[in-house]
C-alpha cells in the first residue's frame, strides 16, 4: 500500500494532462496503473493520449525474437495502452465527455506488411481495432476516440537523428497531431504522410511487401554488424 501511495502523491503533482504518459512510462505497468486510478480519483482528465511504445532494436526475422522482447512489445504495445484506458475511461463516461488518442502506427494501417517486425506491427494492428471499436461505444456517451497513425518520426525508437519533409521531428508531428483530436477516428495528422498514405494505396500489395522486405533485411544487416562491433569491443 505504501507504494501505491506513493505513485498517487507522484501524479497528483503532475498536470491532469500528462498523468496517462507517466503512468506506465515512469513506474512499473500494474503499479503505475494502480497508482493512476489513485491518481485521477476527483481529477478530470479531458485527454488520455496513448503515446507509450516500443519496437524492436533492429529488423530481424520472427523466429529470431527472443521471449523478452516479445514480452515488452506486448506488455508495453497492447495491455499498456488497454490497462491506462481501462483507468481513466470511467470518469469520462461519468462527465459524459473526453478524448482518447491511440498513436497508432504505417507498419499496420497503411503497409500492407512489415516483415522482420512481425510482432511489432501486429501490437500496433491491435490498437487501431480496439480504437475503432472504442469510438464506435462511447461516441454517443460524449467521447471520441481517435488512432493516429505516423509513419517515421525522427525519434530515437526510428533510429532516425535528422529531420525532414517525409519525416518530421517529434515536435513537428506533435503539433501537427493537436490539431487533428476531436475529428476521425483514424488519420494521419502530419499531412506528407497522408500523401504517402495515398501513394502507397495505389500500388500493388506485391511491390510495396517486395520493397519493403528488402529495405528491412538491409536494416538487419546493419543491426548486425552493430552487434558484432560492440561483441569485438
Amino acid at each position: 500500500m505504501a507504494g501505491t501511495c506513493a505513485h498517487a502523491e507522484f501524479f497528483r503533482a503532475q498536470p491532469a494532462w500528462a498523468l496517462a504518459l507517466a503512468g506506465v512510462g515512469l513506474l512499473g505497468l500494474a503499479a503505475g496503473v494502480e497508482g493512476l486510478r489513485e491518481a485521477i480519483r476527483g481529477l478530470e482528465v479531458g485527454v488520455l493520449v496513448n503515446n507509450a511504445g516500443v519496437s524492436y532494436p533492429y529488423a530481424r526475422y520472427f523466429h529470431e525474437v527472443d521471449e523478452e522482447l516479445m514480452r515488452t512489445l506486448i506488455r508495453v504495445n497492447v495491455e499498456g495502452v488497454t490497462r491506462v484506458t481501462h483507468a481513466v475511461l470511467p470518469g469520462m463516461v461519468e462527465r459524459k465527455r473526453g478524448a482518447i488518442v491511440n498513436i497508432g502506427s504505417g507498419s499496420s494501417s497503411v503497409m500492407p506488411s512489415d516483415p522482420l517486425y512481425s510482432v511489432y506491427a501486429a501490437t500496433k494492428a491491435y490498437v487501431d481495432q480496439f480504437s475503432r471499436c472504442l469510438y464506435v461505444e462511447y461516441k454517443s456517451k460524449g467521447i471520441d476516440v481517435q488512432c493516429q497513425v505516423p509513419l517515421y518520426v525522427a525519434t530515437k525508437m526510428a533510429s532516425i537523428r535528422k529531420s525532414s519533409f517525409f519525416v518530421p521531428s517529434a515536435d513537428t508531428y506533435a503539433r501537427a497531431a493537436i490539431r487533428h483530436i476531436g475529428y476521425e477516428p483514424k488519420c494521419t495528422p502530419y499531412w506528407p504522410h497522408s500523401v504517402m498514405w495515398f501513394l502507397i494505396s495505389i500500388l500493388p500489395e506485391s511491390l510495396i511487401d517486395s520493397i519493403r522486405l528488402g529495405m528491412c533485411i538491409k536494416i538487419r544487416k546493419k543491426g548486425q554488424a552493430k552487434d558484432a562491433k560492440k561483441k569485438e569491443q
